[in-house]
């Protein structure tokens, strides 16, 4: 299974009334939150933008199944947006789009690509801007509610000025932070991605634990996993199309470190249980220990497939296509662009920052004399027509980490929970109709 815009914050989901259906009159409202309607068009429009953005086909039957998970999402951002406006945080026009600037540049996209999108499919702009505004409004929320104080401000004080609650890090938090940071880089590190569907109920968990099977058929079909993760996912990850970064076994959870024993790099786990809700874990990249001084190596892999049952001419031909694609590609961006519009089934796989003997040795023979962005010629191998090209090489230095780093990864998690609790809080005092 393959899998595999950025924002800032979203979190969340949590039990719901679900109340009867209203009369015909009322057929136009998908739900109600407190003084908000969202209307079924409002949703249609998000499921389709959430489709089309995924690379999913926007069928009624693809809607249908990701509809209830989608009006789960839209109401927390209701109620974002409601209690922005209570707390009167302002977000400017200005902001939303830089925001938007912000994600066309990080899938480059050129600017305005988002508005020629929804323009084109007949989605209003609004649509995407009210996403983006609840996350922003929630965001600043968390912020000032919750300031971090200093050092001094800390000491025999647990109010704000205001009488608000504040944000407190200790000396020996910050401590052992760093410590866990400098003992990472001796360590196997995972590159993952997720999509966090939070349950409270067995109601929801079935809910999520089917909308999460079908995701992993869509990501089959060829969905895009960070898309699905920014539309669906409820995980702090969302913001960054899921993305965990960078993590050590003991920052695991026990169900994701079993399943990563029976996964490979570029698979998806199945749903799994994990403390949250429900989770689907993309296994992106691992990363050995790297010691002072070891040669990394970023290597550009591209594989031509062999049908099965490959004739001896047909291998040939293959091997004639890797050969074209190998003498005409510049650049690592230009083999993988030539290979997807010479060979669309071809499979393309960049290993990053990998020791130079953690490669077989009969790969090292190949990579070894190799300039960078020079493409190996076509290795005839079991599977297919083997393209290689080393895209960079480095000494490997470790990473120095400060206090502050520390300081900023105990900040973001503490937001985070706090963000969590808010919103559970905030929608179990709320008035939700759900009318579909």
């Amino acid at each position: 299974m393959r899998c595999l815009l950025i924002l800032l914050l979203s979190l969340f989901i949590h039990t719901c009334p679900l109340h009867a259906a209203q009369p015909a009159s009322s057929s136009r409202i998908a739900a109600v939150v407190n003084k908000s309607v969202i209307t079924k068009a409002d949703l249609t429009n998000r499921l389709r933008f959430a489709a089309i953005s995924s690379s999913l086909e926007p069928t009624s039957e693809n809607l249908e199944r990701m509809q209830d998970q989608m009006l789960r999402v839209m109401i927390d951002e209701a109620l974002q947006l409601e209690l922005g406006k209570m707390y009167g945080l302002e977000i400017k026009k200005e902001h939303i789009d830089a925001t938007i600037k912000d994600i066309e540049q990080s899938n480059g996209m050129p600017e305005g690509g988002i508005a020629k999108i929804l323009n084109d499919n007949s989605i209003p702009l609004k649509t995407f801007e009210d996403q983006i505004k609840a996350q922003l409004v929630w965001m600043v929320y968390i912020q000032e509610k919750y300031p971090l104080k200093s050092l001094e401000d800390q000491v025999g004080r647990k109010q704000t000025a205001e009488g608000l609650p504040s944000l407190q890090v200790a000396d020996w938090e910050i401590d052992q932070e760093l410590k866990l940071l400098q003992e990472k880089e001796g360590k196997t590190q995972y590159h993952l991605a997720e999509i966090v569907l939070p349950c409270d109920t067995a109601a929801q968990e079935q809910n999520a634990k089917e909308t999460l099977n079908n995701l992993v058929k869509e990501l089959q079909k060829g969905a895009n996993f960070a898309a699905l993760a920014q539309q669906f996912s409820q995980s702090p990850t969302s913001s960054q199309g899921g993305d965990m970064g960078w993590l050590t076994e003991d920052q695991l959870e026990p169900e994701v470190r079993e399943a990563l024993s029976t996964i490979t790099p570029g698979q998806l786990s199945d749903p799994l249980r994990i403390s949250q809700g429900y989770a689907l874990v993309a296994y992106i990249e691992r990363k050995l220990p790297n010691k002072e001084g070891e040669l990394l190596l970023t290597i550009d892999q591209v594989l031509l497939p062999f049908p099965q049952n490959v004739t001896e001419e047909r291998a040939y031909e293959i091997m004639q296509v890797a050969e074209g694609i190998s003498r005409s590609a510049k650049n690592c961006h230009a083999l993988d662009k030539l290979t997807k519009q010479k060979f669309p089934t071809a499979a393309i796989r960049l290993i990053r920052g990998e020791p130079m003997n953690s490669f077989p040795e009969e790969l090292q023979k190949v990579v070894t004399p190799l300039e960078i962005n020079q493409p190996s010629p076509p290795l005839l191998t079991q599977d297919g027509a083997l393209l290689l090209m080393v895209c960079e090489r480095k000494t490997h230095k470790a990473m120095e980490f400060t206090r502050e780093d520390a300081r900023a990864n105990l900040v973001a998690r503490k937001h985070n929970l706090l963000a969590r609790r808010e919103l559970r809080d905030l929608k179990r005092h709320a008035f939700i109709e759900i009318r579909m």
